[in-house]
């Protein structure tokens, strides 16, 4: 069964970077979708860690403290969550 996940969502200005989400053997994997906002200014990075979904907000490379966090186990419920981190970014940019 292909699943498109993520279609709905307006990530303009940024760029899909990265994206295995609409293969389901793919999402236990730790790199699955990634939009990229200002040549990496912001970005978007989802993947699958140990028990749970994680989908980050970073900002300036900085990897180790995540503007935003957002985890769940269900897979039903990444859509909802990137909406949320992309209309943050959004609010972001927009100041």
């Amino acid at each position: 069964m292909m699943i498109i996940m993520f279609e709905s969502i307006n990530f303009s200005p940024g760029i899909i970077t990265y994206n295995v989400s609409d293969d389901p053997s793919c999402l236990k994997e730790e790199d699955i979708f990634q939009v990229s906002y200002f040549k990496g200014k912001y970005i978007i990075d989802l993947g699958w860690y140990r028990s749970n979904y994680a989908i980050k907000v970073i900002k300036d490379l900085d990897w180790s403290a995540p503007l935003l966090e957002k985890e769940c186990a269900d897979p039903q419920e990444l859509e909802r969550l990137m909406q949320e981190c992309a209309d943050f970014i959004n609010g972001l940019i927009r100041g």
